[in-house]
């Protein structure tokens, strides 16, 4: 279920497109948030890499919109490698004097969200997939 969370210290979002910002999230212990402007648009997502756990706050945002070439600030998708989840995504609200984001508590504890394929057999034939993890 979606909950407003307040992010400690901010009462307000003054970025410029391209520039980001970590915020700690107050009531979740060690909860981390990445603020990031692109293309006018305000953006808040978890604040590490899903894949090394690295802070994104280190990472390049491109004009198209990609941090550390890898994810999409707009969706927080996984757009290349070497990460496999996605990052979990945040809606952003500005008011009395404070900012807060809204999401899944649990996404905002794991850092991600997870990924949503769905896909079902569309006839009678079989497929087998044979591969190795690393």
């Amino acid at each position: 279920m979606a909950t407003e969370y307040k992010l400690k210290g901010l009462t307000s979002i003054d970025l410029k497109n391209g520039q980001k910002q970590e915020a700690e999230i107050e009531g979740i212990e060690n909860g981390k948030v990445l603020l990031a402007k692109v293309k006018d648009e305000l953006h808040a997502m978890s604040a590490n890499c899903t894949h090394y756990g690295a802070p994104l706050k280190l990472g390049v945002i491109t004009g198209e919109g990609r941090i550390t070439s890898c994810f999409n600030v707009a969706t927080g998708d996984v757009e290349d490698a070497p990460a496999l989840d996605p990052l979990a995504k945040f809606e952003i609200i500005q008011k009395d004097g404070a900012v807060y984001i809204k999401g899944d508590e649990s996404f905002m504890k794991a850092g991600r969200r997870p990924l949503n394929i769905k896909c079902s057999a569309q006839g009678e034939e079989k497929v087998v997939i044979i591969g190795r993890c690393v």
